[in-house]
């Protein structure tokens, strides 16, 4: 149930953030099935990227030999990720950028806080665990690292 429950929080969060950043999409006039097709794709990078946070902070742990099961990091990285709800916000003029970058700050300082409620460990040992996966979520979801938009447009032509 718990772990539901965190694929759920994470699958809100993302879709609040997605839908915060749609703007463009809107003063673009894409059309509906086009802006579907974007928010979904971009929903699943969102999941597919916190999945991998969530198993590279297991494997780290694991290293660290913190005494931590798969399935309790899946549901701490989901919990972690409530403050993204209010991503919508992030429409907000001139206040939404820094409103942005606050949720991102303070998603990596709950999944902190948890893991250091559940572990009892370190706080350097917390970080050293939590920062890899943090940045590798950060890049696959917001820099252009990947070149999604190829990938976007082929699945948009093939589909149409």
């Amino acid at each position: 149930m718990g772990l539901l429950l965190a694929l759920g929080v994470v699958a809100a969060a993302g879709f609040s953030d997605l839908l915060g950043q749609s703007t463009v999409l809107f003063l673009n006039r894409v059309p509906p099935r086009r802006f579907l097709l974007c928010l979904a794709s971009g929903l699943l990078l969102f999941l597919g990227s916190a999945l991998l946070w969530a198993v590279s902070l297991f494997a780290l742990g694991w290293l660290f030999h913190l005494d931590l099961s798969l399935a309790t990091t899946l549901k701490l990285v989901g919990f972690a990720h409530a403050p993204l709800l209010l991503g919508v916000a992030v429409l907000i003029p001139h206040f939404g950028t820094y409103l942005q970058q606050a949720l991102r700050a303070l998603v990596f300082f709950n999944l902190v806080v948890a893991l250091g409620v559940v572990t009892r460990s370190s706080l350097p040992v917390i970080l050293l665990c939590c920062l890899p996966g943090w940045m590798l979520h950060f890049s696959l979801t917001h820099l252009e690292l990947l070149r999604l938009e190829r990938f976007q447009a082929w699945l948009w032509r093939s589909l149409t």
